[in-house]
């Protein structure tokens, strides 16, 4: 048996703010347009805000414009300011509008020694074995986690028990050389306890190893007619700003500006609701249009704004960001999205269970979903974002039709077993 690698280099903080969740039905982006450029680039968050850079001018903020909705991650009290008025003032027309009452903390994660998707998996395996709903967001340099900050005690023991201590020095969690995780081998789960339970965590037992978590998942979306949508003409990007002066970070500014203006419910809206994996797409504008059909901004306080965007795009913004290289089938990205609208928000397990289908790659030349790696067909290359109401697993496009074969031989599992 092959055990996956440690995160021996990681280092994870759990950051303090009170985050909180809105979904926007595309069809209002427009409405709260003001407000989500006061969120990105205004100076009156705090009386501090003038003097910070608006590019690092939040501990954590992302908004994510996709045809799924607009998602809004943002603190809560700049949620009350910006977001809760607007809802208000348009209710007749806004009950679409959730500004969820679940506060988040996040855990940012910097480490290096994984691909992309096996680093997906052991980060989110601990979590979602304790039965910890999670939102990823991967960015340029770092993942971050979204979890109910009522289970941070919980979270806390999961990753104790997966190997990391509290440094003082550093204020962050590092790993020790703890056992290595196997790939399909059982983790220690946090028992459930009262004190769990009132902590956020559904009192459903979570899954005994990871096949039994991706069949839950499977089975899960199955029961809820959600199937992944790719849109095949749809190419997109990460970058980070390449800001190191005023004039770089106003250029940027400005150029994202003038996207987000140019972007309507028109263009963002997906004209084949439904569609499965293997569908085809929609058009997206020419190279000489600012508007965009996906577009996700992540602001820290400590790291360069992250973005993905489509490549149709880097002409307009390429020349303030990293990794604005020239497009190519390995560093374009191609979203395959679960609109996930039908399921609970404290549903569990769906990132972990989606990753750890495609960080084995099993296409169905193995014998069965979740198998030991060795046996599979390859590990993929995935990094994933999480919206209010959708997940969208990001596949190098060179890597697509393999990815989207992984899928389905995990619903066709599903089915057997049905």
């Amino acid at each position: 048996m092959i055990d996956s690698v440690n995160l021996v280099s990681a280092q994870i903080s759990l950051l303090e703010p009170r985050l909180a969740l809105i979904h926007i039905p595309i069809e209002l982006y427009s409405l709260f347009l003001q407000p989500i450029l006061q969120l990105l680039f205004g100076e009156d968050h705090d009386e501090d805000a003038a003097s910070v850079p608006w590019t690092n001018r939040h501990e954590f903020l992302n908004v994510s414009i996709t045809p799924e909705g607009c998602s809004v991650i943002c603190t809560r009290y700049l949620a009350d300011k910006y977001m809760v008025p607007i809802k208000r003032q348009y209710e007749n027309i806004a009950s679409g509008v959730e500004n969820f009452d679940e506060d988040y903390i996040v855990i940012q994660v910097d480490g290096q020694g994984l691909d992309a998707g096996q680093r997906v998996l052991e980060l989110t395996s601990p979590l979602a074995m304790a039965g910890i709903s999670i939102f990823f967001i991967t960015t340029y340099f770092s993942d971050y986690i979204l979890v109910p900050s009522r289970a941070r005690r919980t979270v806390t023991k999961a990753l104790e028990q997966r190997g990391f201590v509290f440094s003082q020095s550093v204020d962050a969690f590092v790993s020790q050389l703890s056992p290595t995780l196997p790939f399909t081998g059982h983790h220690e789960r946090v028992p459930s306890s009262p004190s769990s339970v009132g902590n956020g965590i559904p009192s459903t037992p979570p899954a005994k190893d990871l096949p039994e978590l991706q069949r839950r998942t499977f089975t899960k979306l199955k029961k809820s007619n959600i199937v992944p949508y790719v849109d095949r003409e749809l190419r997109l990007i990460n970058c980070a700003g390449n800001c190191d002066d005023a004039a770089a970070q106003e250029t940027l500014k400005n150029d994202l500006l003038q996207v987000l203006l140019s972007t309507s419910p028109t263009k963002l809206k997906r004209k084949c609701p439904g569609k499965q994996a293997n569908g085809n797409g929609v058009g997206h504008g020419s190279v000489s249009d600012n508007s965009s059909s996906f577009i996700s901004i992540t602001i820290t306080g400590n790291e360069p704004i992250s973005i993905f965007l489509e490549t149709r795009l880097l002409e307009r913004l390429g020349k303030t960001l990293l990794g604005a290289n020239t497009p190519d089938p390995e560093n374009t990205l191609v979203p395959i999205t679960f609109d996930l609208q039908a399921l609970p928000m404290e549903a569990t397990g769906i990132v972990c269970g989606v990753a750890g289908c495609l960080a084995a790659g099993n296409t169905g030349a193995s014998k069965e979903l979740g198998q030991k790696r060795e046996e599979c067909d390859g590990a993929l290359d995935i990094t994933f974002l999480s919206t209010a109401k959708a997940g969208t697993v990001l596949v190098k496009e060179s890597d697509l039709d393999r990815a989207i074969a992984a899928l389905d031989f995990g619903i066709r599992e599903v089915e057997v077993l049905a």
